[in-house]
């Protein structure tokens, strides 16, 4: 059996039949665009996410306990129980966030040094274009 025939379907046919329609809709002729507009991560906003992360990249173990006497003892022992595994996680996270923010500081140092750079070359190729022009 032919391996294009599938069933009585010749997928070769219709596969004709799509790009014929993708042809005269004129979709072929839309350019794509891997933008990093969908993930929705911005350049202008870098600077705002790296000072939320410069003042909230540490995560707190314990948080002051509330309520009566008898139900504060209670937490405090649950607390106490569970510090075996807690505090390890925290100090992770912790480690984590702390290593995050550095990246996104430095990738905020380089940003400014690309700015810089492309300002250096827009300079540059307008003092090319002067001396092209001269000579």
């Amino acid at each position: 059996m032919d391996q294009e025939v599938n069933n009585g379907i010749d997928v070769t046919k219709i596969m004709e039949q799509i790009r014929q329609e993708i042809k005269e809709s004129g979709r072929d002729k839309i350019p794509l665009s891997f933008a990093d507009e969908s993930s929705g991560a911005s350049a202008s906003g870098l600077d705002e996410a790296v000072r939320y992360l410069a003042y909230n990249y540490e995560v707190t173990a314990y948080r002051m306990l509330e309520g009566n006497k008898i139900k504060r003892f209670f937490k405090k022992c649950i607390r106490k129980a569970g510090s075996f595994f807690v505090l390890p996680i925290v100090a992770q996270q912790n480690k984590l966030n702390y290593n995050f923010y550095m990246v996104c500081e430095a990738v905020k140092n380089q940003k400014g040094e690309i700015e810089d750079l492309q300002k250096t070359l827009t300079e540059l190729e307008q003092k090319v274009g002067a001396l092209e022009k001269k000579a």
